[in-house]
């Protein structure tokens, strides 16, 4: 299990736990501030409030030639494709590098910048690789670890900036990107990793952009699982009081 302590944005006398790939919620945080992450039970817990999660599992201990082989004919034909383009495998050991790249694609896409305080709490427990060519990183991939239990989570994934208004670009983006997924695969096993986890899969959704998101998700093939996201009454308890009292 992972447990990652991260102080409150504004109210910061006080933090908060996030524990990852738990079995299940231990009774005796139940009047404290902590959040599990991907824990294995879903049943319900006592003290916690239990949100069902539901992911994509790939076994990384598996023949490279197996895994490959369960990827859908378009995900075998672009990494195939991406394979002959020299590109690049590495993984990004500065927190810098990586703050800049993911912030860099935030701003393009309109979306949030990282959240530095969370950052810096969470990466002793990531590992960062990149796909790219001649020093150029195309795309990102961040995951939060388990080194007992041997798990990846994909938590971000960020792709160049200028890829965003460049037709071709975009294609070697995402063709650089489906390449990554798999060497990210093939890496985690050297390294003595079992599980690559893609960080969440929006079961029957009606949203049209996260259909997509699942749809490129299932053409890596993998296993469906539900899991368990389980808040503390602490947390909760004090969450709503800090609404009250008009902060975040």
């Amino acid at each position: 299990m992972v447990s990652v302590e991260v102080s409150f944005r504004r109210t910061k006398l006080f933090k908060a736990y996030h524990k990852w790939f738990a079995g299940k919620p231990n009774p005796a945080d139940r009047l404290k501030f902590v959040y599990y992450y991907h824990c294995h039970s879903t049943d319900e817990a006592r003290g916690f409030e239990r949100e069902r999660k539901f992911t994509k599992l790939i076994d990384v201990t598996q023949d490279e030639d197996k895994i490959f082989a369960n990827f859908s004919k378009t995900s075998r034909y672009e990494v195939r494709r991406a394979g002959k383009e020299k590109l690049d495998f590495g993984v990004i050991t500065d927190k810098a590098v990586f703050e800049k790249f993911y912030n860099e694609f935030a701003a393009a896409k309109d979306l949030g910048q990282m959240d530095e305080m969370f950052l810096n709490a969470y990466w002793p427990h990531m590992k960062v690789t990149s796909m790219g060519r001649d020093g150029e990183p195309f795309v990102m991939h961040a995951y939060v670890v388990d080194e007992k239990l041997g798990r990846l989570n994909l938590s971000h994934s960020a792709s160049g900036f200028r890829g965003m208004y460049d037709k071709e670009l975009r294609r070697l983006y995402g063709r650089a990107n489906r390449l990554l997924h798999f060497e990210d695969m093939k890496w985690a096993c050297r390294e003595g990793y079992r599980c690559y986890d893609f960080g969440g899969y929006a079961l029957e959704t009606k949203d049209k952009s996260l259909a997509a998101v699942n749809e490129f998700k299932d053409s890596f093939g993998g296993e469906l699982v539900e899991e368990s996201s389980f808040t503390s009454t602490g947390l909760k308890q004090f969450r709503r009081v800090k609404r009250l009292f008009g902060r975040d």
